[in-house]
This record gives structure tokens, sequence and C-alpha cells, in this order.
């Protein structure tokens, strides 16, 4: 089994609130669904936010605790059954790309004002230069 896969991540989060449901006769906490689960805190918080905001659970704020409870669980049905792209992955590689841009635009201006310095010092070269042939002219 995929766990990388929301959709099969969507029915595991909706089974552990409803085995907490059933054994403990109260909704779970996000401790207990990670518990039952095996999953991290940070994982869960993610997950059940997300089927939060699919409106698939919801999430009872009580002073001290959330609760969840199943609010749609056929809505799981419209989640593609396909791994999750990994958005973070996606970011860095955004990132990535960009620097490199920025690296590249940086090395050009950096060439283009290494030509110009070489084209300044061999305009103020040619400049010393008539100015001597013009010295040697006067006192010639």
């Amino acid at each position: 089994m995929k766990k990388n896969n929301l959709y099969t991540l969507a029915h595991l989060v909706v089974a552990a609130i409803r085995i907490h449901e059933h054994k403990q006769a109260v909704p779970p906490t996000i401790d207990n669904i990670c518990e039952i689960l095996s999953i991290s805190l940070e994982e869960g918080n993610r997950l059940c936010l997300k089927l939060s905001e699919m409106q698939i659970i919801e999430a009872l704020e009580k002073p001290g605790s959330t609760r969840f409870f199943v609010k749609n669980h056929l809505t799981i049905e419209e989640i593609p059954n396909q791994p999750e792209i990994n958005n973070l992955q996606s970011e860095l590689d955004r990132f990535k790309k960009s620097r490199d841009a920025q690296i590249k635009k940086i090395k050009s201006i950096q060439s283009e004002q290494t030509e110009k310095k070489k084209k300044l010092h061999e305009e103020l070269e040619q400049k010393l230069k008539n100015i001597r042939k013009n010295k040697e002219k006067l006192h010639i």
C-alpha cells in the first residue's frame, strides 16, 4: 500500500477516527489519530488540515483540545488515486532553477562589466598615446 497516496491516507484517517470513536466513545484528537496510524504529528496535522479543507473531516476546537469528526467520507472518492506530488521538492526545484537563472544573469553582467573596463582601458590608453604624440610634436 502506498503511503504517499492522498486517496489511501484519507481513507486511513477516516478509519482511524471511526476506530477511535468506536473504542473510546469520544472523537479523537490529532494525537490519537497519529498514534493509530503510526505517523508523525506534523504529518497528521498536514493530513487533517488538507482533509478538513476538502470537507472530508471536521475539526471541533474546544479549549485545550481539538477533536475530529467524519463529515463527508464520500468526498474521498473524488481524490485521484495517484501519488501525491511532493510540494517541497517542487518548490526546491523551482528555487534551484531561479537561482541558476540569477547566477547566469550575474555572470553575464560581470562579463559585460569586464568588457566595459577593457574598452575603457583601451580608450584611455589610446588617449594617452595621442597626448604623448601631441607633446612630442610640440617639442620638436
